[in-house]
């Protein structure tokens, strides 16, 4: 590749001084938009990460290289000695001072020109027994007296079965013309003890990363699982775990082989302690030993990212200041330092050159030369990212980048109109591979030479598709995130409204109830009284809804038929619907019962059958509702995103009407989102909807299109098995009375008062407080006088636990009976600890109140046997 020779202008000092100045103005501004980027630290911390590991690998390559040059250095300077070294072998601790990069050789061989083994130090054991045996069908061998150059040998294994790598040179006899090979010097030593000895000071083997070597046909050197040393690494892996699929690490494994260097991910069973799907990082860098390609790779677990983001999210602050004021300490030495050698900047041109191609080569996108739209150069990561071999792109037309002759007129045209400057045209367009695959490729140009076109564009490209990809997996992540919070802002408002709107429902349905003992049942008043309690009940149960939709509780759920509630439903809607709609239904009656609450089952129906005749009401059309079981296995699982497989229920609620684009789809199931005009619509109906059938363990869909209609999809989970179990026979007017001291604490005086004037009136004393501090000193005034205390749990100045335990300090048998408007407060694990007898939900059903106290106060024996009496009272009357 060819550069441009220009002669650089040598800078005075004052232009030094302003870029000096520049780079603490710019430092200043780096600190200040730091500050704010914290929210980019995780994409730099792995971009950073695959950078430090690579660097890691590179550095261990080189030291694996530069201990081998030592050792073959040594060889020769062994082979040198020649006669001297056979006759008389030096003793161990001469041998190793003479030979520092022998350090760890197992044996030192001489073999003839016949491959007759000749010599061998050492000489104990086994090894005196091997002089006069034949080598000469050995590889190392072949191809050091072939080539006369230094050769190493494939993974091998010794006479004693262990494992050994050799390392051939060719020793010359002294002839002063034609120098001859008198035979061959072999070093051997054992390839996990010696790598081992250069990789553990680099890559500690108690570091959560961990490194493995292969040779140059693919034989594992190295590796943490000892059962691979040794081993092919093609299918190794595969013999020992075949749940997984390595295909992955194999094509890394072959770049390896092929001197490529770089990073990347996979996906292994296993790493040191850590068993499962694991997803690694991966850097591999070249190792050139004696004409032979070996590689080093680094893996670790991408969640050890998260450590490093810890720590760095840390001392964010202190490293910041420090790297800046050593920056700015530094950058002035540095261009101090630096003037000198950027006016010697015109001798280092030749070198910089090759350094330039160097990087060019290695560069992971694809660089290429490019003059009059044709190609006079292009790296290796181009050739590759579009399938051609090396150099078959050279001379070539750029219209073989692009699928269609329209992208590469428009990309001519936009270049040579806007590179007047050396600033940079970037570009983003569709490319295509030699085998037709289309794919994204981010495109940045440059001229050589602004003034002249005709020296070329140096072009660099990228290919994005993969960056592509996670950006759209990203924006959509981020809006089920979005809608995630928006559920939970409006969870805590519904739990507020609960709370507040059961302390307003408490006293209204209280003070019904007292109004109802005093009036005859068959009288006008009590008719009245009792549609005031049934909408009191309507109302207490929409709280539950609220609660329910906003996914602060579970409700109190049942097996139910909804075949039944499907039929009610209809025959409602059948009222209501106009006659240009018709109903289509086809409901399994043989359906098995899901877990869930009657009323919330019957408001979904309801909800989607209105929404549906709404979106029909001006054309007419058809309303389909459809019942059945179906089975759901795993993989059908990616359709329904919560879904377990099992047995499911599936109701189908379709319309003929107006429908909705795939935008307006995705936001239905927001809260307060609709499409309806002012007054037709609240937009919470299908959110109320979503928080039904999630809580039911369920999922559901839509499909729609504009003008073709919408069809609604619900699953719920099929009950295995049930027992129908029959209720009691409820008895009317069973308040208990009883006799006792009860001591009322509320902070809403309606209700202290209610609860005052019902008690009375089944034979209570009581004493009521709307403040918990006044109720803890009437207390302390005379605790013995009380027989019970009911309270309420929120409070200001002291909360229902905490006047509970005050209350158990002075009178440890003291029982409370909790009254509480929100039912996450409901069973806390503290209650018993504080003689809590019973806790009940406002607004508090007054017979329910009556029975408790008479429970706590007089013993289930009373309640039992005036249940009893009432009971007998109520069968004689029919």
């Amino acid at each position: 590749m060819q550069v441009l020779k220009k002669v650089m202008k040598i800078p005075s000092k004052p232009y030094l001084f302003f870029i000096i100045l520049a780079i603490v103005t710019v430092t200043i501004i780096a600190i200040y938009i730091n500050k704010n980027s914290r929210r980019e630290l995780r994409h730099m911390a792995a971009r950073q990460y695959g950078i430090q590991q690579l660097m890691e690998t590179k550095l261990v390559a080189f030291a694996i290289e530069k201990y081998f040059d030592r050792f073959i250095s040594d060889l020769y300077s062994m082979a040198e000695r020649g006669q001297e070294l056979f006759l008389t072998p030096p003793s161990d601790e001469l041998f190793y001072k003479r030979y520092k990069g022998l350090q760890k050789i197992t044996s030192v061989r001489f073999l003839d020109t016949q491959g007759t083994l000749t010599f061998i130090y050492p000489t104990e054991g086994f090894r005196r027994e091997l002089i006069g045996n034949r080598y000469d069908t050995e590889d190392y061998y072949r191809k050091a007296i072939a080539t006369g150059k230094v050769a190493i040998s494939s993974f091998l294994y010794n006479e004693k079965n262990e494992p050994r790598l050799r390392i051939a040179i060719p020793v010359f006899e002294n002839a002063p013309l034609t120098p001859r090979i008198k035979g061959i010097l072999v070093g051997s030593f054992d390839p996990m003890t010696v790598l081992n000895t250069i990789i553990n000071p680099i890559v500690s083997a108690k570091a959560i990363e961990y490194a493995w070597v292969l040779d140059s046909e693919g034989h594992f050197l190295i590796h943490p699982v000892k059962e691979f040393e040794g081993k092919n690494s093609f299918g190794t892996r595969k013999e020992r775990d075949p749940a997984f699929s390595y295909e992955k690490i194999e094509k890394i494994q072959q770049k390896m082989m092929q001197g490529h260097e770089g990073t990347d991910t996979y996906i292994s069973g296993w790493h040191r302690n850590q068993k499962g799907y694991i997803e690694k990082f991966v850097a591999y860098s070249a190792v050139k030993i004696a004409g032979s390609n070996w590689s080093i790779a680094i893996c670790s677990p991408k969640n050890a990212l998260d450590t490093i983001i810890a720590k760095t999210e840390k001392y964010h602050d202190y490293t910041l200041f420090f790297i800046v004021s050593f920056f700015l300490t530094g950058g002035a030495l540095l261009f101090k330092s630096s003037y000198h050698q950027y006016c010697l900047y015109e001798q280092s041109l030749k070198f910089n050159e090759q350094q330039l191609c160097a990087i060019t080569q290695a560069s992971p996108v694809g660089i290429c030369l490019v003059k009059q739209r044709k190609i006079y150069w292009a790296n290796a990561t181009l050739h590759a990212m579009f399938g051609y071999d090396y150099d078959d792109l050279v001379g070539k037309s750029t219209s073989m980048f692009y699928p269609d002759k329209a992208i590469y007129h428009k990309i001519g045209k936009e270049l040579y109109s806007d590179s007047s400057t050396l600033k940079p045209f970037q570009s983003t367009n569709r490319c295509i591979k030699r085998d037709g695959t289309v794919f994204h490729c981010s495109l940045k140009s440059c001229p050589l030479n602004p003034s002249d076109h005709s020296e070329g564009f140096i072009v660099v490209i990228c290919d994005i598709t993969e960056i592509l990809t996670v950006e759209k997996e990203n924006i959509r992540l981020k809006d089920r995130m979005i809608l995630t919070q928006r559920m939970e802002a409006i969870a805590i408002l519904a739990n507020g409204i609960a709370h507040d709107f059961n302390n307003i429902l408490f006293p209204i349905m209280g003070n019904v109830e007292i109004l109802l003992m005093d009036t005859p049942k068959d009288s006008d008043s009590h008719k009245y009284l009792m549609d005031i309690l049934k909408a009191s009940d309507r109302a207490k149960k929409l709280i539950s809804q609220i609660l329910s939709f906003g996914r602060q509780t579970q409700g109190e759920t049942t097996p139910v038929l909804v075949q039944a509630i499907v039929k009610e439903t209809l025959n409602l809607l059948r009222e209501i619907i106009p006659k240009t709609i018709r109903i289509i239904q086809h409901i399994d009656m043989n359906c098995g019962p899901i877990m869930g609450d009657p009323t919330q089952i019957h408001q979904v129906i309801m909800n989607l059958c209105t929404n549906a005749y709404q979106a029909m009401e001006k054309s007419g059309g058809t309303l389909t509702i459809e019942l059945c079981e179906t089975d759901i296995d795993k993989h059908e699982i990616p359709r329904f995103l919560d879904l377990q497989p099992g047995r499911y229920l599936q109701l189908l609620i379709s319309d003929t009407g107006v429908g909705m684009d795939k935008e307006i789809a995705l936001k239905i199931f927001e809260p307060y989102f609709t499409t309806k005009k002012v007054g037709k619509g609240t937009g919470l109906g299908l959110s109320v909807v979503h928080g039904i059938v999630k809580k039911a363990g369920g999922e559901i869909k839509v499909i729609s299109e504009p003008d073709k209609g919408a069809c609604f999809y619900i699953y719920l989970p099929v009950l295995a098995s049930y027992t129908e179990t029959a209720s009691l026979p409820i008895v009317e007017n069973n308040c208990m009375k009883g006799t006792g001291h009860i001591l009322l604490v509320d902070d809403e005086e309606q209700i202290v008062k209610m609860e005052e004037k019902f008690l009375r009136r089944l034979g209570y004393e009581t004493t009521a407080c709307t403040s918990s501090a006044e109720a803890l000193e009437i207390f302390k005034a005379n605790p013995n006088r009380f027989h019970l205390m009911i309270t309420d749990l929120t409070m200001p100045e002291l909360t229902g636990e905490a006047l509970a335990r005050e209350l158990k300090k002075i009178h440890p048998d003291i029982p409370v009976i909790i009254c509480t408007g929100l039912e996450k407060d409901y069973k806390e694990a503290w209650m018993d600890s504080v003689n809590v007898k019973g806790i009940l939900l406002k607004p508090v059903n007054m017979k329910e109140l009556s029975r408790l106290i008479s429970k706590t106060i007089n013993g289930t024996g009373r309640i039992w046997k005036q249940l009893k009496e009432e009971s007998k009272k109520h069968v004689n009357a029919y």
